[in-house]
């Protein structure tokens, strides 16, 4: 008889397990279909824009030929700018780092020249 019980509980975990994997099929056919269904509504809304934009440029053929001369040109100039554009040397933003340290203040404010001075009097103070 125990093995009947164990059987049964075994039986019972296949079919949670067997339902569980068939929800999990089913979730994900679902989400397969929804992102079908998204990636034909964005592929309708690019082509209905390209078509649009084909029929602009069909019916002002100046105007369009102009403005990509127009956008062309300015990204070529930004990227020109931005690619030509020199790096401060490493050795130059070391010295510009040590300027701005400003060593030459810090030396005044501890009154150097003055305690330099007094150095005479003050060994002569300790030899004595």
């Amino acid at each position: 008889m125990p093995n009947r019980n164990h059987g049964g509980q075994s039986g019972e975990s296949m079919q949670g397990a067997r339902d569980a994997g068939q929800r999990l099929r089913e979730g994900v056919g679902q989400m397969g279909e929804q992102l079908r269904d998204q990636y034909e509504s964005a592929r309708e809304g690019a082509m209905h824009g390209y078509r649009q934009a084909e029929g602009t440029v069909a019916r002002n053929p100046g105007t369009s030929v102009l403005v990509g001369f127009g956008v062309g040109f300015g990204l070529g100039v930004l990227l020109t700018v931005l690619l030509t554009q020199e790096e401060e040397p490493w050795h130059e933003r070391q010295f510009r780092r040590l300027r701005d340290l400003d060593l030459a203040g810090r030396f005044r404010d501890l009154h150097l020249a003055d305690r330099l001075r007094d150095i005479p009097e003050a060994v002569s103070k300790r030899l004595s």
